[in-house]
């Protein structure tokens, strides 16, 4: 009987250990990179024309509550701010016309707030205060919650004015009427530039 035990014992061992030795493993290496991702796009308004024709034009300025806006979104998978400049007025004859003749707001149209994922020029107020196209401007910026998000919770409304009282206010310039323009077509390009918050 102790042979025939042993023997079960053996075989026993045997199998259990070629069962051991039958098995294998190996490892899978996963890994997920990320980079930013941020698209500026302006939807509405890509190229304003103002025309100044009248004595009234040249008093009083001109402004619209819809026909001198320029609405833009901004899809961002990281807290972003947004930058606007311009390139000088001229009219492709050596005649400048000062930029700051040109000012602008700019107003929440998305669900992101105010005060709470961004800042419009520095400040918790939408629309913000004026601003003049001579300046370079950051007229986003994140704040508190951050504003990293799509195009419905970043949507924002530009409204230009050119020699209104509320523009003259914050430039100091005369009246449209009183700086001697030359008669021309004056021109200039307006760029916005999303880039990542550190």
């Amino acid at each position: 009987m102790r042979v025939t035990k042993f023997f079960f014992t053996t075989i026993a061992l045997f199998l259990i250990g070629g069962f051991a030795m039958a098995q294998s493993s190996d490892e899978i290496q996963i890994s997920a990179a990320f980079s930013s991702s941020i698209d500026l796009t302006v939807t509405e308004g890509d190229n304003i024309s103002f025309t100044v024709a009248t004595l009234d034009d040249y008093t009083n300025g001109l402004a619209d509550p819809t026909a001198y806006n320029s609405k833009f979104v901004v899809n961002s998978s990281v807290d972003f701010k947004v930058d606007l400049t311009s390139t000088p007025f001229d009219d492709g004859n050596g005649n400048i016309l000062n930029a700051n003749n040109f000012g602008y707001t700019i107003a929440d149209a998305g669900t992101h707030a105010v005060g709470t994922n961004h800042l419009l020029m520095g400040a918790a107020a939408s629309p913000s205060a004026y601003a003049l196209l001579g300046n370079n401007t950051e007229i986003v910026t994140a704040s508190a919650d951050g504003n990293a998000g799509d195009a419905t919770q970043n949507a924002y409304t530009l409204k230009f004015e050119l020699g209104t009282a509320a523009v003259r206010a914050v430039s100091g310039l005369p009246r449209l009427l009183d700086q001697n323009i030359a008669p021309a077509t004056y021109a200039s390009t307006v760029t916005l530039t999303a880039s990542a918050m550190p």
